[in-house]
């Protein structure tokens, strides 16, 4: 079946992140020359506290590690089996990356060749639908004593293999472990087809799980290097995503400004699980300078940026009210100015800034407005909102074939295909920040290539 010695593994763990979870229970079965040559099974100590959910799931129990070794006891005899062989495991990257963990933590370099029975299962039975283990014993009526536990489900997996090995054949069995040697950090439920067909060009691409519903986007300028880089990665969120990724679409855009366009307003519109930098923000709190008696001052608005929104004076713009007030106390303080004036102290006469020394007393006319004002305009000068350095919109290439979009106030307004004619239309265009400040670098970078609008 094997031209090569193999061993069937299978771990329960305290949780689903090898960083803060540990070994429960492993189980190792050495497979040579066509049979077993050698099992392993035991429960962990591991350090650490069992979780309700583990123990409903496993029937794993706090009294049942009392006096059970720990996984540097048991090191040793596992490496002995595991020396030379294929690990085999379902949802391979998983139970690899815990075993690899615990390996290094004993100072242990852990480095196997990999096989996945899910992707195995996918190769040599295309037309099923679903792959989980689960779905594989009760399709093949694999018999299986005790599920969710290290050793039947190691068995469950090595039953499996065998079963595949006869139904098909030698040369089908071979083709498919030799497929996926080659290809052995790739998500197992991912559909190889799929990322044979993406190209190394700018655009965007989306992560899909089995229901084709998002899980990630992102953007990049080689679409397939950028794509296969998040399987080759052992962090725990890209093997997070790892396990969830079943489909993956692509968008190319021609040009690296559309792409970052585009992965902002996709993940802003899909919500996408494993995206949390750039959630639609659907109120900004701005702060909006104003004047008093001479003095510049300041408050916290609540609202939107749109094409009639005087730019001149937003000098700051934050996702909550909370962000936005911090950054006024902390510049406050720096620059000496008054809490009355920057909208963070209510009442008359002195701020209590002014009796301890802290406030040059512009809240009483003593600092006079020129000086004062001066100041604030160096303390909010990072913050402050950029003014439109254009007289209309601008119209930018975004791809060799002559597509642009076009941008007014530092929003985006459409994009036009090479005719000019509207590509995508947003009924609303909406200012949004993280294109403010990816179009405010484009034009700093570009400003040769920009066209003024009429």
């Amino acid at each position: 079946m094997f031209e090569y010695p193999v061993v069937f593994v299978d771990i329960e763990t305290t949780g689903g992140s090898y960083r803060n979870s540990r070994v429960l229970e492993v189980a190792a079965i050495r497979f040579e020359d066509g049979k077993i040559v050698k099992e392993f099974s035991t429960l962990l100590d591991p350090g650490t506290r069992i979780p309700p959910m583990i123990t409903s799931l496993t029937g794993i129990t706090e009294g049942d590690i009392v006096g059970a070794p720990t996984f540097e006891d048991v090191a040793d005899e596992l490496l002995e089996i595991l020396d030379g062989a294929v690990f085999v495991a379902h949802n391979v990257r998983f139970d690899y990356s815990f075993l690899k963990q615990e390996f290094a933590m004993i100072g242990t370099t852990f480095n196997p060749r990999l096989l996945c029975t899910v992707r195995l299962s996918r190769y040599l039975y295309s037309d099923q639908k679903g792959h989980s283990l689960e779905k594989i014993i009760a399709r093949h009526a694999i018999p299986v004593l005790d599920r969710h536990r290290a050793l039947e489900d190691a068995r469950a997996i090595l039953y499996f293999s065998q079963l595949a090995y006869d139904q098909h054949g030698p040369e089908s069995f071979a083709d498919a472990l030799t497929h996926q040697l080659k290809s052995q950090s790739l998500p197992p439920n991912l559909d190889l087809n799929e990322l044979e067909t993406i190209e190394n060009v700018p655009g965007v691409y989306i992560f899909k799980d089995e229901t084709h519903q998002p899980v990630y986007v992102g953007k990049s300028v080689t679409l397939k290097k950028r794509v296969v880089s998040h399987f080759q990665s052992t962090s725990p969120k890209e093997l997070k995503i790892s396990q969830h990724v079943h489909h993956v679409e692509t968008i190319p855009t021609g040009s690296e400004l559309a792409a970052l366009l585009l992965e902002s307003k996709l993940i802003k519109e899909l919500q996408p699980l494993y995206n949390r930098m750039l959630r639609r923000v659907s109120m900004y709190a701005m702060l909006v300078k104003k004047e008093q008696d001479g003095y510049a001052n300041l408050a916290v608005v609540s609202g939107n940026v749109d094409n009639e929104t005087d730019l001149s004076t937003i000098y700051g713009i934050y996702s909550n009210r909370m962000k936005a007030k911090q950054t006024i106390v902390e510049l406050t303080r720096a620059y000496q100015l008054c809490p009355i004036l920057m909208g963070i102290e209510k009442g008359k006469g002195a701020c209590f800034s002014y009796s301890l020394g802290r406030c040059k007393g512009a809240c009483i006319g003593k600092e006079d407005a020129a000086s004062y004002n001066r100041r604030f305009e160096t303390a909010l000068e990072r913050s402050k909102l950029s003014e439109w350095p254009f007289d209309g919109s601008i119209v930018v290439p975004v791809n060799e074939a002559g597509e642009t979009v076009v941008i007014k106030n530092w929003i985006v307004q459409r994009f036009n295909d090479e005719d000019g004619n509207e590509l995508i239309i947003d009924s609303e265009p909406n200012f949004d920040l993280d294109e403010y400040k990816i179009i405010r670098r484009f034009i700093r970078e570009n400003r040769s290539r920009i066209i003024v609008e009429i």
